[in-house]
């Protein structure tokens, strides 16, 4: 089993195993994490045969805005339930697996509109667009849709499936 956990409210958990892909969506409670919920999807895996990847969130442009907070808070929640059940975890930064995963992928980007020092235009990575298309190339038949309703694909769902393809190639 190889988890691949990406935090937040609106963060998902995916389990690839053999060639199935497994999707959980974090449970909530109005505004606030359900613990006993995200515990017990961690009662899913099995301690002597997986390991889970958290994205280990770091601060956003300004510190103390409250989705800093929100994602800091989910991050330990998820951390504790691995340490609570024994699990095998990994804490990897963004750049770690986006410079992994999006290998032979044109990377997305737009222009800011500002210059640079030496009056060229100055672009933006578009991250999420980028691990769609190389989530895409890796997973073409995956179901990336938060439910059967949806109509688009979930940024929470590619990039915990991303993170457990990350899980996958390095913690075999």
């Amino acid at each position: 089993m190889f988890v691949g956990v990406d935090p937040g409210k609106s963060g998902h958990c995916v389990m690839i195993q053999g060639n199935t892909v497994t999707k959980f969506r974090f449970p909530i409670i109005g505004t606030e994490y359900d613990l006993q919920g995200m515990l017990d999807i961690f009662r899913n895996f099995e301690k002597d045969n997986c390991h889970i990847v958290v994205e280990d969130v770091k601060a956003l442009q300004k510190p103390f805005q409250a989705g800093n907070w929100s994602l800091a808070e989910g991050k330990t929640i998820l951390v504790m339930s691995c340490v609570a059940l024994k699990l095998p975890y990994t804490l990897v930064h963004s750049k770690t697996w986006q410079r992994e995963l999006w290998q032979g992928v044109k990377v997305q980007q737009r222009d800011t509109g500002k210059k640079t020092a030496k009056g060229e235009p100055k672009y933006e990575t578009l991250t999420k667009e980028t691990t769609l298309l190389a989530i895409k190339r890796l997973f073409p038949d995956a179901d990336l849709r938060i439910s059967e309703r949806a109509v688009k694909p979930d940024d929470g769902v590619i990039d915990a499936l991303a993170l457990a393809e990350y899980c996958r190639r390095n913690f075999r």
